[in-house]
């Protein structure tokens, strides 16, 4: 992996915060040091667990499927996460959809065990998990080539979700950090099958100004990623949307650009729900342990399996 890559992961995830500069601290460690710091920490991401005790759960069937191919030929593999037993009757879907990450990143966020974690919690609320990796990427946002990965996920779903009993007019999707941007596009009427609710969780809702990704993207990508853009057309369509905000998130300008959102949503009279987690960091399902992210995962598992 290279070093600039690591760092861009390790500053995407922003749970393992790196040490602040203090008076007659040590000198700066070197090239060698800080490659493998950003190692360390890019590998804890990648085992933390989800901070909720369905995570353990035992009555769960997980299946990998490929459902399509990529633009470079290579599969689109999902994370199948199903509850047993079933119960008989269809499950409602959740589609779980992570951030951008470099593509440097080696270890692809299906592996992460917080994702499975995810899978498993929702099965065991009695919904069907799909989870798998997208190519949205960081700091340049592939909208397309993401959009594309997920509507094979979708046009699958559609044709093969009935014969395996899932309930395809049932479908939530839990997005993740830089996966907010998918949701405008994600909430259109182009796609496959039609998403009715999203859980939003510390979310990007749009391209913040002065990032990176800013400086890479240009007007009509950004107006496109815009939740705010799309209000007006969200109040219209109904969907339901759950805003889990952290309220300590350390991510410059995120927070920022989410609370002029939540203000343009309410202008538009968008039906949507905002849980604040006092304090909390970005990544807080993974980083935190505490009653009120506990509750926020709860509040998540009961919206998007409709309980």
């Amino acid at each position: 992996m290279k070093i600039a890559g690591l760092l861009a992961a390790c500053a995407v995830l922003a749970t393992w915060p790196m040490a602040t500069a203090q008076a007659q601290a040590p000198a700066a460690p070197s090239a060698d040091d800080a490659r493998a710091q950003a190692i360390a920490r890019y590998i804890a991401a990648t085992k933390a667990t989800l901070k909720h005790p369905l995570r353990d759960a035992a009555t769960v069937e997980r299946r990998s499927i490929e459902v399509g191919k990529r633009i470079d030929g290579s599969p689109i593999e999902i994370d199948l996460a199903l509850p047993q037993p079933a119960g008989g009757k269809p499950l409602p879907i959740v589609l779980l959809l992570h951030g951008g990450l470099p593509d440097e990143a080696s270890i692809r966020p299906k592996a992460w065990q917080v994702f499975r974690d995810w899978g498993t919690a929702l099965a065991a609320s009695g919904a069907a998990a799909v989870m798998f990796d997208h190519s949205l990427g960081v700091p340049r946002r592939r909208l397309d080539q993401a959009l594309g990965e997920t509507d094979a996920v979708l046009a699958w779903l559609a044709k093969e979700g009935p014969g395996r009993g899932l309930d395809t007019q049932r479908l939530a999707a839990v997005v993740f950090s830089a996966g907010g941007l998918f949701v405008p596009e994600l909430l259109s009427d182009s796609r496959p099958l039609r998403v009715d609710r999203v859980a939003m969780f510390y979310p990007s809702t749009g391209v913040v100004p002065g990032s990176p990704t800013a400086a890479v993207t240009d007007a009509a990508l950004t107006a496109r990623m815009s939740l705010s853009a799309a209000a007006k057309r969200l109040a219209s369509q109904r969907t339901r949307l759950l805003i889990l905000r952290g309220g300590g998130d350390a991510l410059p300008g995120l927070l920022k650009l989410l609370d002029e959102t939540t203000a343009d949503l309410l202008a538009a009279d968008v039906a949507f729900e905002l849980i604040n987690v006092p304090g909390a960091p970005h990544n807080f399902d993974a980083a935190t342990d505490s009653d009120a992210v506990r509750s926020a995962i709860e509040r998540t598992l009961d919206f998007a399996t409709r309980r």
